[in-house]
């Protein structure tokens, strides 16, 4: 948890007669990051609507989907949303608090003006947006290892006999491979 992210009550911003401004630098309990997250939000109630506004950024270190090698990813967002602030919205997601309204027109993030705003949970989910659908670390990717196939009683002068143990995640290719 990042110290002076907990969540405020609504009618506590409310009260207030500016938006109310965090700075960030820690790290996210949910997203594991190679350095810390820094940036601000704010958070402004006007009346109906809750604005909410940050800019963060953060390095997190991710998989390739390829060739399976570890690289660093750069996360960051620059953004503002504005939340609809709705007491009897029509569809509630009870463990996050947050509502979905029905139609096409009106598919807007609701939370209850009784409730409260969590801005760690914000920027969780903000960077959670910025995170890659396919990982691939970039153009020089290697892609995955080749592997010729051996006659039986062949040793490959590639493959010497104590080499390490090959990663569990190809051991079923690998079974394939050699059928």
């Amino acid at each position: 948890m990042i110290p002076g992210l907990q969540a405020i009550r609504l009618q506590e911003l409310r009260a207030l007669a500016a938006p109310r401004v965090w700075s960030i630098e820690g790290n996210l309990e949910e997203l594991a990051s190679l350095t810390p997250v820094r940036g601000s939000i704010s958070a402004e109630h006007q009346g109906n609507v809750l604005e909410v506004k940050g800019k963060v950024s953060t390095i997190v270190t991710l998989c390739c989907d390829r060739c399976l090698n570890e690289f660093n990813q750069n996360l960051a967002f620059d953004t503002d949303e504005l939340i609809w602030l709705e007491d009897n919205a029509e569809e509630t997601n009870n463990s996050t608090g947050v509502s979905m309204l029905n139609g096409i027109d009106n598919l807007v993030e609701c939370i209850d003006p009784l409730g409260s705003f969590d801005p760690e949970r914000w920027v969780f989910e903000q960077l959670s947006l910025q995170l890659p659908v396919v990982n691939h670390c970039g153009e020089d990717c290697p892609g995955p290892p080749l592997a010729k196939k051996k006659q039986p009683n062949q040793i490959l002068e590639h493959e010497p006999q104590n080499e390490a143990p090959i990663d569990p995640r190809w051991a079923a290719l690998r079974k394939l491979n050699s059928s």
